[in-house]
Protein backbone atom coordinates (compact mmCIF):
# COMPACT_ATOMS: atom_id res chain seq x y z
CA UNK A 1 0.00 0.00 0.00
CA UNK A 2 1.21 3.51 -0.83
CA UNK A 3 -0.17 6.94 0.09
CA UNK A 4 0.35 9.55 -2.62
CA UNK A 5 -0.58 13.23 -2.66
CA UNK A 6 -1.56 14.56 -6.09
CA UNK A 7 -1.85 18.23 -7.04
CA UNK A 8 -2.45 17.79 -10.77
CA UNK A 9 -5.94 18.19 -12.20
CA UNK A 10 -5.09 15.82 -15.05
CA UNK A 11 -6.27 12.22 -15.26
CA UNK A 12 -5.27 10.46 -12.04
CA UNK A 13 -4.06 7.24 -13.70
CA UNK A 14 -1.87 9.16 -16.14
CA UNK A 15 -0.48 11.32 -13.34
CA UNK A 16 0.37 8.32 -11.17
CA UNK A 17 2.06 6.55 -14.10
CA UNK A 18 4.15 9.63 -14.85
CA UNK A 19 5.22 9.65 -11.20
CA UNK A 20 6.44 6.06 -11.41
CA UNK A 21 3.53 4.28 -9.72
CA UNK A 22 2.37 1.03 -11.29
CA UNK A 23 -1.35 0.50 -11.82
CA UNK A 24 -2.59 -2.47 -13.84
CA UNK A 25 -4.98 -1.45 -16.63
CA UNK A 26 -6.26 -4.54 -18.39
CA UNK A 27 -8.76 -2.48 -20.40
CA UNK A 28 -6.20 0.14 -21.38
CA UNK A 29 -7.81 2.83 -19.24
CA UNK A 30 -11.36 2.60 -20.61
CA UNK A 31 -12.92 2.14 -17.18
CA UNK A 32 -14.19 -1.39 -17.74
CA UNK A 33 -11.75 -3.71 -15.94
CA UNK A 34 -11.67 -2.06 -12.52
CA UNK A 35 -8.03 -2.98 -11.92
CA UNK A 36 -6.80 0.60 -11.33
CA UNK A 37 -8.90 1.10 -8.20
CA UNK A 38 -7.55 3.55 -5.61
CA UNK A 39 -9.04 5.02 -2.42
CA UNK A 40 -9.26 8.77 -1.91
CA UNK A 41 -8.35 9.39 1.73
CA UNK A 42 -8.08 13.19 1.61
CA UNK A 43 -9.89 15.59 -0.71
CA UNK A 44 -12.58 14.46 -3.11
CA UNK A 45 -13.09 13.20 -6.64
CA UNK A 46 -16.39 13.34 -8.48
CA UNK A 47 -17.99 9.90 -8.83
CA UNK A 48 -18.03 8.73 -12.46
CA UNK A 49 -20.40 6.34 -14.18
CA UNK A 50 -17.53 3.84 -14.31
CA UNK A 51 -17.15 4.14 -10.52
CA UNK A 52 -20.84 3.50 -9.97
CA UNK A 53 -20.71 0.43 -12.20
CA UNK A 54 -17.75 -0.96 -10.30
CA UNK A 55 -18.22 -0.10 -6.62
CA UNK A 56 -21.03 -0.53 -4.12
CA UNK A 57 -22.55 2.58 -2.49
CA UNK A 58 -20.60 1.80 0.68
CA UNK A 59 -17.32 1.53 -1.25
CA UNK A 60 -18.00 4.82 -3.04
CA UNK A 61 -18.69 6.46 0.31
CA UNK A 62 -15.38 5.07 1.55
CA UNK A 63 -13.57 6.86 -1.25
CA UNK A 64 -12.97 4.11 -3.82
CA UNK A 65 -12.52 5.38 -7.37
CA UNK A 66 -11.10 4.18 -10.68
CA UNK A 67 -7.93 6.14 -11.38
CA UNK A 68 -8.56 6.05 -15.14
CA UNK A 69 -11.87 7.87 -14.67
CA UNK A 70 -10.74 10.36 -12.00
CA UNK A 71 -9.92 14.04 -12.60
CA UNK A 72 -9.14 15.76 -9.27
CA UNK A 73 -10.46 19.31 -8.93
CA UNK A 74 -8.08 20.05 -6.05
CA UNK A 75 -5.22 18.41 -4.18
CA UNK A 76 -6.01 14.88 -3.03
CA UNK A 77 -4.26 12.03 -1.25
CA UNK A 78 -4.94 8.54 -2.51
CA UNK A 79 -4.17 5.08 -1.21
CA UNK A 80 -2.84 2.68 -3.85
CA UNK A 81 -3.65 -0.81 -2.60
CA UNK A 82 -1.28 -3.71 -3.04
CA UNK A 83 -2.39 -5.70 -6.06
CA UNK A 84 -0.10 -8.68 -5.47
CA UNK A 85 1.35 -8.46 -8.97
CA UNK A 86 4.85 -8.02 -7.63
CA UNK A 87 4.52 -11.67 -6.58
CA UNK A 88 2.99 -12.84 -9.86
CA UNK A 89 3.71 -16.56 -10.33
CA UNK A 90 5.23 -16.67 -13.80
CA UNK A 91 5.61 -20.04 -15.52
CA UNK A 92 9.21 -20.12 -16.74
CA UNK A 93 9.44 -23.89 -17.16
CA UNK A 94 8.55 -26.08 -20.10
CA UNK A 95 7.81 -29.73 -20.74
CA UNK A 96 9.13 -32.18 -21.72
CA UNK A 97 12.55 -31.13 -20.44
CA UNK A 98 14.27 -33.83 -22.48
CA UNK A 99 13.36 -31.98 -25.68
CA UNK A 100 16.18 -29.54 -24.87
CA UNK A 101 19.25 -31.07 -26.56
CA UNK A 102 22.86 -30.76 -25.55
CA UNK A 103 24.99 -29.74 -28.53
CA UNK A 104 28.69 -30.42 -28.99
CA UNK A 105 28.90 -27.27 -31.10
CA UNK A 106 27.28 -23.94 -30.39
CA UNK A 107 26.23 -21.41 -33.03
CA UNK A 108 29.40 -19.41 -33.33
CA UNK A 109 32.81 -20.91 -33.84
CA UNK A 110 34.31 -18.79 -31.10
CA UNK A 111 31.60 -19.72 -28.66
CA UNK A 112 32.41 -23.40 -28.23
CA UNK A 113 30.92 -25.38 -25.38
CA UNK A 114 33.29 -25.04 -22.46
CA UNK A 115 33.23 -24.12 -18.78
CA UNK A 116 32.37 -20.47 -18.32
CA UNK A 117 30.34 -20.09 -21.55
CA UNK A 118 26.67 -19.20 -21.13
CA UNK A 119 23.66 -18.12 -23.13
CA UNK A 120 20.42 -16.42 -22.10
CA UNK A 121 16.99 -17.21 -23.55
CA UNK A 122 14.20 -14.63 -23.24
CA UNK A 123 10.47 -14.88 -23.91
CA UNK A 124 8.57 -11.58 -23.95
CA UNK A 125 4.92 -12.35 -23.34
CA UNK A 126 2.14 -9.82 -23.32
CA UNK A 127 1.59 -10.61 -19.64
CA UNK A 128 4.92 -11.99 -18.43
CA UNK A 129 8.63 -12.04 -19.23
CA UNK A 130 10.72 -15.17 -18.71
CA UNK A 131 14.51 -15.60 -18.92
CA UNK A 132 16.70 -18.68 -18.65
CA UNK A 133 20.48 -18.84 -18.19
CA UNK A 134 22.01 -21.79 -20.03
CA UNK A 135 25.37 -23.36 -19.21
CA UNK A 136 26.84 -24.48 -22.53
CA UNK A 137 29.26 -26.83 -20.77
CA UNK A 138 26.52 -28.99 -19.32
CA UNK A 139 23.64 -28.13 -21.62
CA UNK A 140 21.55 -27.40 -18.55
CA UNK A 141 19.60 -24.39 -17.36
CA UNK A 142 21.64 -22.76 -14.60
CA UNK A 143 19.02 -20.27 -13.40
CA UNK A 144 15.69 -18.70 -14.33
CA UNK A 145 14.22 -15.25 -13.90
CA UNK A 146 10.62 -14.22 -14.47
CA UNK A 147 8.50 -11.16 -13.91
CA UNK A 148 5.24 -9.53 -14.83
CA UNK A 149 5.40 -7.42 -17.98
CA UNK A 150 4.87 -3.93 -16.60
CA UNK A 151 3.49 -2.79 -19.92
CA UNK A 152 0.21 -4.09 -18.47
CA UNK A 153 -0.36 -0.60 -17.13
CA UNK A 154 -1.01 0.36 -20.76
CA UNK A 155 -3.42 -2.51 -21.49
CA UNK A 156 -3.60 -6.29 -21.26
CA UNK A 157 -3.52 -7.33 -24.92
CA UNK A 158 -1.61 -6.54 -28.08
CA UNK A 159 -4.39 -4.35 -29.45
CA UNK A 160 -4.30 -1.97 -26.49
CA UNK A 161 -0.47 -1.98 -26.56
CA UNK A 162 -0.51 -1.10 -30.27
CA UNK A 163 -3.01 1.69 -29.62
CA UNK A 164 -0.93 3.01 -26.74
CA UNK A 165 2.28 2.88 -28.77
CA UNK A 166 0.61 4.73 -31.63
CA UNK A 167 -0.75 7.33 -29.21
CA UNK A 168 2.78 8.44 -28.32
CA UNK A 169 3.87 5.85 -25.75
CA UNK A 170 6.12 3.70 -27.96
CA UNK A 171 9.39 4.90 -26.42
CA UNK A 172 7.96 4.55 -22.90
CA UNK A 173 6.79 0.99 -23.62
CA UNK A 174 10.16 0.15 -25.18
CA UNK A 175 12.06 1.47 -22.17
CA UNK A 176 9.86 -0.58 -19.82
CA UNK A 177 10.60 -3.92 -21.49
CA UNK A 178 14.27 -3.16 -22.14
CA UNK A 179 14.71 -2.18 -18.50
CA UNK A 180 12.96 -5.28 -17.21
CA UNK A 181 15.00 -7.64 -19.38
CA UNK A 182 18.22 -5.81 -18.43
CA UNK A 183 17.31 -6.28 -14.78
CA UNK A 184 16.59 -9.95 -15.38
CA UNK A 185 19.95 -10.46 -17.06
CA UNK A 186 21.74 -8.69 -14.20
CA UNK A 187 19.91 -10.90 -11.71
CA UNK A 188 20.81 -14.10 -13.56
CA UNK A 189 24.49 -13.16 -13.86
CA UNK A 190 24.74 -12.04 -10.24
CA UNK A 191 23.07 -15.22 -9.03
CA UNK A 192 25.87 -17.41 -10.37
CA UNK A 193 28.66 -14.82 -10.20
CA UNK A 194 29.21 -14.52 -13.96
CA UNK A 195 31.49 -11.91 -15.43
CA UNK A 196 30.41 -10.04 -18.54
CA UNK A 197 32.55 -12.10 -20.91
CA UNK A 198 30.85 -15.36 -19.92
CA UNK A 199 27.57 -14.62 -21.75
CA UNK A 200 28.12 -15.39 -25.43
CA UNK A 201 24.66 -15.07 -26.97
CA UNK A 202 21.09 -14.07 -26.12
CA UNK A 203 18.02 -15.37 -28.01
CA UNK A 204 14.68 -13.56 -27.75
CA UNK A 205 11.21 -14.85 -28.63
CA UNK A 206 7.97 -12.91 -28.41
CA UNK A 207 4.89 -11.97 -30.36
CA UNK A 208 5.31 -9.50 -33.19
CA UNK A 209 3.98 -6.53 -31.23
CA UNK A 210 6.24 -7.21 -28.25
CA UNK A 211 9.30 -7.47 -30.51
CA UNK A 212 8.39 -4.27 -32.38
CA UNK A 213 8.13 -2.48 -29.04
CA UNK A 214 11.42 -4.00 -27.85
CA UNK A 215 13.19 -2.72 -30.96
CA UNK A 216 11.33 0.61 -30.87
CA UNK A 217 9.84 -0.08 -34.31
CA UNK A 218 6.69 1.73 -35.38
CA UNK A 219 3.47 -0.12 -34.58
CA UNK A 220 1.35 2.04 -36.90
CA UNK A 221 0.84 -0.69 -39.50
CA UNK A 222 0.25 -3.50 -36.99
CA UNK A 223 -3.24 -2.36 -36.07
CA UNK A 224 -4.67 -1.50 -39.48
CA UNK A 225 -5.33 -3.35 -42.71
CA UNK A 226 -3.33 -4.98 -44.24
CA UNK A 227 -1.53 -5.47 -40.87
CA UNK A 228 1.99 -5.24 -42.27
CA UNK A 229 4.86 -5.49 -39.74
CA UNK A 230 8.07 -3.53 -40.14
CA UNK A 231 10.01 -6.79 -39.94
CA UNK A 232 9.48 -10.48 -39.25
CA UNK A 233 13.05 -11.50 -40.06
CA UNK A 234 15.56 -13.00 -37.68
CA UNK A 235 17.47 -9.97 -36.44
CA UNK A 236 20.94 -9.70 -34.90
CA UNK A 237 21.58 -6.73 -32.59
CA UNK A 238 24.59 -5.84 -30.40
CA UNK A 239 23.62 -6.16 -26.74
CA UNK A 240 24.31 -2.54 -25.85
CA UNK A 241 22.02 -1.21 -28.58
CA UNK A 242 18.93 -2.33 -26.69
CA UNK A 243 19.87 -3.41 -23.17
CA UNK A 244 21.69 -1.84 -20.22
CA UNK A 245 24.84 -3.28 -18.72
CA UNK A 246 28.32 -4.34 -19.62
CA UNK A 247 27.67 -7.48 -21.68
CA UNK A 248 29.37 -7.58 -25.05
CA UNK A 249 27.42 -10.28 -26.88
CA UNK A 250 24.99 -10.62 -29.76
CA UNK A 251 21.22 -10.62 -29.31
CA UNK A 252 19.24 -12.77 -31.75
CA UNK A 253 15.59 -11.87 -32.28
CA UNK A 254 13.84 -15.01 -33.53
CA UNK A 255 11.71 -14.76 -36.70
CA UNK A 256 7.94 -14.54 -36.97
CA UNK A 257 5.31 -15.60 -39.48
CA UNK A 258 2.90 -12.64 -39.50
CA UNK A 259 1.70 -9.70 -37.44
CA UNK A 260 -0.45 -11.93 -35.25
CA UNK A 261 1.53 -15.19 -35.49
CA UNK A 262 4.90 -14.13 -34.18
CA UNK A 263 8.25 -15.46 -33.08
CA UNK A 264 6.71 -16.89 -29.91
CA UNK A 265 4.64 -19.30 -32.00
CA UNK A 266 7.63 -20.12 -34.21
CA UNK A 267 9.51 -20.89 -30.98
CA UNK A 268 6.59 -23.06 -29.76
CA UNK A 269 6.60 -24.98 -33.04
CA UNK A 270 10.38 -25.38 -32.91
CA UNK A 271 10.30 -26.62 -29.31
CA UNK A 272 7.49 -29.16 -29.86
CA UNK A 273 8.82 -30.18 -33.27
CA UNK A 274 5.32 -29.73 -34.62
CA UNK A 275 6.87 -29.01 -38.02
CA UNK A 276 8.26 -32.57 -38.20
CA UNK A 277 5.09 -34.36 -37.08
CA UNK A 278 4.25 -37.32 -39.32
CA UNK A 279 0.58 -37.25 -38.30
CA UNK A 280 -1.66 -34.18 -37.97
CA UNK A 281 -0.96 -32.27 -34.75
CA UNK A 282 -2.22 -29.04 -33.20
CA UNK A 283 -0.65 -26.31 -31.09
CA UNK A 284 -2.83 -24.03 -28.97
CA UNK A 285 -1.11 -21.10 -27.27
CA UNK A 286 -3.87 -19.90 -24.97
CA UNK A 287 -3.49 -16.57 -23.24
CA UNK A 288 -4.46 -12.97 -23.71
CA UNK A 289 -3.90 -13.60 -27.40
CA UNK A 290 -4.94 -16.95 -28.81
CA UNK A 291 -2.68 -18.44 -31.48
CA UNK A 292 -3.25 -21.80 -33.15
CA UNK A 293 -1.20 -23.95 -35.51
CA UNK A 294 -2.16 -27.13 -37.36
CA UNK A 295 0.53 -29.33 -38.90
CA UNK A 296 -0.58 -31.70 -41.64
CA UNK A 297 0.72 -33.00 -44.98
CA UNK A 298 4.00 -31.15 -44.54
CA UNK A 299 2.27 -27.80 -44.00
CA UNK A 300 1.68 -25.63 -40.95
CA UNK A 301 -1.57 -23.67 -41.01
CA UNK A 302 -1.46 -20.83 -38.47
CA UNK A 303 -3.99 -18.35 -37.20
CA UNK A 304 -4.72 -15.98 -34.34
CA UNK A 305 -7.99 -15.19 -32.65
CA UNK A 306 -8.91 -12.37 -30.28
CA UNK A 307 -9.59 -14.39 -27.14
CA UNK A 308 -9.31 -11.36 -24.87
CA UNK A 309 -7.98 -11.42 -21.32
CA UNK A 310 -10.56 -13.74 -19.71
CA UNK A 311 -8.20 -16.74 -19.62
CA UNK A 312 -5.89 -14.62 -17.47
CA UNK A 313 -8.87 -13.27 -15.48
CA UNK A 314 -8.81 -9.83 -17.07
CA UNK A 315 -12.21 -8.11 -17.13
CA UNK A 316 -13.40 -10.58 -14.44
CA UNK A 317 -14.95 -8.76 -11.47
CA UNK A 318 -12.67 -10.38 -8.89
CA UNK A 319 -10.12 -11.47 -11.47
CA UNK A 320 -6.45 -11.40 -10.65
CA UNK A 321 -3.27 -12.80 -12.13
CA UNK A 322 -1.46 -15.86 -10.86
CA UNK A 323 -0.57 -14.26 -7.55
CA UNK A 324 -0.44 -15.83 -4.08
CA UNK A 325 -4.04 -16.15 -2.90
CA UNK A 326 -5.56 -16.39 -6.38
CA UNK A 327 -8.26 -19.07 -6.56
CA UNK A 328 -6.80 -21.58 -9.02
CA UNK A 329 -9.13 -24.54 -8.43
CA UNK A 330 -12.77 -24.71 -7.33
CA UNK A 331 -15.25 -27.50 -6.56
CA UNK A 332 -18.90 -27.19 -5.53
CA UNK A 333 -19.85 -29.56 -2.74
CA UNK A 334 -22.71 -29.60 -0.24
CA UNK A 335 -24.01 -26.21 -1.37
CA UNK A 336 -20.73 -24.29 -1.19
CA UNK A 337 -17.44 -23.90 -3.01
CA UNK A 338 -14.24 -25.56 -1.87
CA UNK A 339 -11.24 -23.71 -3.27
CA UNK A 340 -7.51 -24.03 -3.74
CA UNK A 341 -5.38 -20.91 -3.90
CA UNK A 342 -1.87 -20.31 -5.19
CA UNK A 343 0.63 -20.87 -2.36
CA UNK A 344 -2.35 -21.76 -0.11
CA UNK A 345 -2.74 -18.10 0.83
CA UNK A 346 -6.03 -16.47 1.91
CA UNK A 347 -8.14 -15.83 -1.20
CA UNK A 348 -7.71 -12.44 -2.87
CA UNK A 349 -9.38 -13.08 -6.22
CA UNK A 350 -9.64 -15.65 -9.00
CA UNK A 351 -7.24 -16.49 -11.83
CA UNK A 352 -7.97 -18.03 -15.23
CA UNK A 353 -7.96 -21.71 -14.31
CA UNK A 354 -10.27 -20.94 -11.38
CA UNK A 355 -12.67 -19.12 -13.70
CA UNK A 356 -12.98 -22.23 -15.88
CA UNK A 357 -13.52 -24.45 -12.82
CA UNK A 358 -16.26 -22.18 -11.44
CA UNK A 359 -18.18 -22.15 -14.71
CA UNK A 360 -17.85 -25.90 -15.15
CA UNK A 361 -19.05 -26.48 -11.59
CA UNK A 362 -21.95 -24.12 -12.23
CA UNK A 363 -22.93 -26.02 -15.36
CA UNK A 364 -22.60 -29.37 -13.59
CA UNK A 365 -24.63 -28.29 -10.56
CA UNK A 366 -27.33 -26.38 -12.44
CA UNK A 367 -26.80 -22.79 -11.34
CA UNK A 368 -25.34 -21.81 -14.72
CA UNK A 369 -27.39 -22.76 -17.77
CA UNK A 370 -25.95 -23.97 -21.07
CA UNK A 371 -26.81 -20.57 -22.52
CA UNK A 372 -24.49 -19.02 -19.93
CA UNK A 373 -27.29 -17.36 -18.01
CA UNK A 374 -27.48 -17.74 -14.27
CA UNK A 375 -30.31 -19.89 -12.99
CA UNK A 376 -33.01 -18.30 -10.85
CA UNK A 377 -31.68 -17.24 -7.47
CA UNK A 378 -28.12 -16.51 -8.54
CA UNK A 379 -28.68 -13.24 -10.41
CA UNK A 380 -26.59 -11.28 -7.89
CA UNK A 381 -23.62 -13.54 -8.42
CA UNK A 382 -22.02 -16.63 -6.94
CA UNK A 383 -20.07 -16.22 -3.72
CA UNK A 384 -16.82 -18.15 -3.89
CA UNK A 385 -15.05 -17.14 -0.68
CA UNK A 386 -14.32 -14.28 1.72
CA UNK A 387 -11.43 -11.94 1.04
CA UNK A 388 -9.13 -11.06 3.97
CA UNK A 389 -10.99 -7.73 4.41
CA UNK A 390 -14.31 -9.56 4.79
CA UNK A 391 -15.72 -8.76 1.35
CA UNK A 392 -17.35 -11.53 -0.67
CA UNK A 393 -15.38 -12.73 -3.67
CA UNK A 394 -18.18 -12.94 -6.20
CA UNK A 395 -18.46 -14.44 -9.67
CA UNK A 396 -21.05 -12.51 -11.69
CA UNK A 397 -23.06 -12.84 -14.90
CA UNK A 398 -20.68 -10.58 -16.82
CA UNK A 399 -17.80 -12.87 -15.87
CA UNK A 400 -19.55 -15.82 -17.53
CA UNK A 401 -20.06 -13.75 -20.69
CA UNK A 402 -16.37 -12.83 -20.80
CA UNK A 403 -15.40 -16.51 -20.63
CA UNK A 404 -17.99 -17.49 -23.24
CA UNK A 405 -16.50 -15.09 -25.79
CA UNK A 406 -12.94 -16.22 -25.07
CA UNK A 407 -13.89 -19.91 -25.17
CA UNK A 408 -15.73 -19.53 -28.45
CA UNK A 409 -12.81 -17.67 -30.04
CA UNK A 410 -10.38 -20.54 -29.30
CA UNK A 411 -12.77 -23.42 -29.97
CA UNK A 412 -14.15 -21.96 -33.20
CA UNK A 413 -10.66 -21.09 -34.38
CA UNK A 414 -9.59 -24.70 -33.87
CA UNK A 415 -12.66 -26.07 -35.61
CA UNK A 416 -12.20 -23.64 -38.50
CA UNK A 417 -8.59 -24.78 -39.03
CA UNK A 418 -9.65 -28.43 -39.07
CA UNK A 419 -12.57 -27.70 -41.38
CA UNK A 420 -10.29 -25.87 -43.82
CA UNK A 421 -7.86 -28.80 -43.84
CA UNK A 422 -10.64 -31.39 -44.19
CA UNK A 423 -9.68 -33.05 -40.89
CA UNK A 424 -11.70 -34.37 -37.96
CA UNK A 425 -10.81 -34.65 -34.27
CA UNK A 426 -9.97 -38.34 -34.70
CA UNK A 427 -7.32 -37.44 -37.28
CA UNK A 428 -5.31 -35.43 -34.74
CA UNK A 429 -2.47 -37.29 -33.03
CA UNK A 430 -1.32 -34.68 -30.48
CA UNK A 431 -2.61 -31.38 -29.09
CA UNK A 432 0.06 -29.20 -27.50
CA UNK A 433 -1.29 -26.56 -25.12
CA UNK A 434 1.29 -23.85 -24.52
CA UNK A 435 1.37 -20.89 -22.17
CA UNK A 436 1.19 -20.36 -18.42
CA UNK A 437 -2.60 -20.73 -18.57
CA UNK A 438 -2.21 -24.49 -18.87
CA UNK A 439 -0.11 -24.81 -15.71
CA UNK A 440 -3.12 -25.08 -13.35
CA UNK A 441 -5.69 -26.06 -15.99
CA UNK A 442 -8.15 -28.81 -15.06
CA UNK A 443 -8.73 -30.67 -18.32
CA UNK A 444 -12.09 -32.01 -17.12
CA UNK A 445 -13.27 -28.43 -16.70
CA UNK A 446 -11.74 -27.35 -20.03
CA UNK A 447 -13.62 -30.12 -21.82
CA UNK A 448 -16.75 -29.53 -19.76
CA UNK A 449 -17.13 -25.94 -20.95
CA UNK A 450 -16.26 -26.88 -24.55
CA UNK A 451 -12.88 -25.21 -24.71
CA UNK A 452 -11.13 -28.46 -25.62
CA UNK A 453 -13.27 -30.97 -27.58
CA UNK A 454 -13.74 -34.14 -25.53
CA UNK A 455 -12.20 -36.45 -28.19
CA UNK A 456 -8.97 -34.43 -28.04
CA UNK A 457 -8.53 -34.46 -24.25
CA UNK A 458 -6.57 -37.77 -24.15
CA UNK A 459 -4.25 -36.34 -26.81
CA UNK A 460 -3.37 -33.16 -24.89
CA UNK A 461 0.22 -32.47 -23.89
CA UNK A 462 0.79 -29.43 -21.67
CA UNK A 463 4.11 -27.84 -22.65
CA UNK A 464 3.83 -24.67 -20.50
CA UNK A 465 6.24 -21.92 -21.58
CA UNK A 466 7.39 -23.63 -24.75
CA UNK A 467 8.24 -20.25 -26.33
CA UNK A 468 11.02 -19.91 -23.75
CA UNK A 469 11.86 -23.57 -24.30
CA UNK A 470 12.25 -22.92 -28.00
CA UNK A 471 14.67 -20.06 -27.36
CA UNK A 472 16.70 -22.33 -25.06
CA UNK A 473 16.66 -25.07 -27.68
CA UNK A 474 17.88 -22.60 -30.30
CA UNK A 475 20.86 -21.61 -28.18
CA UNK A 476 21.83 -25.22 -27.52
CA UNK A 477 20.95 -26.75 -30.84
CA UNK A 478 23.88 -25.82 -33.06
CA UNK A 479 24.02 -24.26 -36.52
CA UNK A 480 21.25 -26.50 -37.88
CA UNK A 481 18.70 -24.53 -35.85
CA UNK A 482 18.77 -21.64 -38.30
CA UNK A 483 17.81 -24.05 -41.07
CA UNK A 484 15.03 -25.56 -38.94
CA UNK A 485 13.56 -22.13 -38.20
CA UNK A 486 13.70 -21.31 -41.90
CA UNK A 487 11.90 -24.58 -42.59
CA UNK A 488 9.13 -23.61 -40.16
CA UNK A 489 8.69 -20.23 -41.84
CA UNK A 490 8.59 -21.82 -45.31
CA UNK A 491 6.05 -24.45 -44.23
CA UNK A 492 3.79 -21.94 -42.50
CA UNK A 493 0.80 -20.25 -44.06
CA UNK A 494 -1.53 -17.84 -42.28
CA UNK A 495 -5.25 -18.54 -42.25
CA UNK A 496 -7.51 -15.51 -41.76
CA UNK A 497 -10.39 -16.28 -39.43
CA UNK A 498 -12.27 -12.99 -39.99
CA UNK A 499 -12.59 -13.88 -43.68
CA UNK A 500 -13.70 -17.46 -43.01
CA UNK A 501 -17.46 -18.13 -43.27
CA UNK A 502 -17.20 -21.24 -41.10
CA UNK A 503 -15.67 -19.20 -38.27
CA UNK A 504 -18.22 -16.38 -38.43
CA UNK A 505 -21.13 -18.85 -38.52
CA UNK A 506 -19.98 -21.16 -35.76
CA UNK A 507 -18.61 -18.49 -33.42
CA UNK A 508 -22.17 -17.70 -32.31
CA UNK A 509 -22.98 -21.40 -31.93
CA UNK A 510 -19.95 -21.99 -29.72
CA UNK A 511 -20.79 -19.18 -27.31
CA UNK A 512 -23.18 -21.57 -25.62
CA UNK A 513 -21.64 -24.27 -23.43
CA UNK A 514 -21.79 -27.83 -24.69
Amino acid sequence: MALVTISSHENLRTTLQASGYYLPAVCGGRGTCGKCAVRVVSGSVVTSDADRARFSPAELEDGWRLACAAFPAAEITVEIPENGEENFCVVDSFEPAQSIPYAENAHDEGMGVRSGAFGIAVDIGTTTIGCALIDFASGKIAACYSTLNRQREYGADVITRIQSANAGNLLRLSRIVRGQISEGIRSLCAGVALDREAVKKIAVAGNTTMLHILLNLSCQTLGQVPFTPVSLDMTFVPYREIFDGELNCEVVILPGISTYVGADIVSDIFFTELYASAAPAVLLDIGTNGELALAYEGKILCTATAAGPAFEAGNILWGTGSVPGAISRARFRDGAFEIDTIDNRPPVGICGSGVIDVVYQGLTNGFILRSGRFATGTADGIVLAKAPDGRDIVFCQKDVRELQLAKSAIRTGLDALLNHAGLAYNDIQTVYIAGGFGFNLNMESAAGIGLVPAPLVPKVSLVWNSALGGAVKYLLGGPGCDEQLSRIISQAAEFSLPEDKYFSTHFIDNINFE
